[in-house]
């Protein structure tokens, strides 16, 4: 991620308090969380329903409570079954989490 390649800060703690005093660079490293490789940003969707859900996170191996009307990005990467997506949230204060979710729950937002 180019933001935090040109800090060139390795050490978490001072390179949180970088990105918090430089906030054009924290924006922009946010903003790489939801782009392909190729530079163009994810489909923003929710999921489907009301409250909260079980759902497979891809990241922790288990399923997790979460929340369906959140912030969620398509990623387009093929699952082993063709009836289910992954979709990446950025969760709290970015502790990104990419869930296992049924195509059959997405529900299209589209771009602002």
């Amino acid at each position: 991620m180019e933001a935090v390649e040109n800090s060139g800060i390795k050490n978490k703690a001072k390179l949180r308090e970088y990105l918090y005093k430089n906030p054009v660079r924290l924006a922009e490293k946010l903003a790489k969380f939801i782009e392909n490789d190729d530079g163009t940003m994810l489909e923003p969707v929710v999921l489907k329903g009301k409250g909260m859900g079980y759902y497979y996170s891809h990241n922790e191996k288990r399923f997790i409570y979460a929340p369906r009307n959140a912030e969620y990005y398509l990623i387009p990467w093929a699952h082993e079954d063709p009836a289910k997506c992954y979709v990446y949230s950025h969760g709290a204060w970015m502790i990104g989490v990419i869930l296992i979710v049924g195509k059959s729950e997405i529900q299209y937002i589209g771009g602002n």
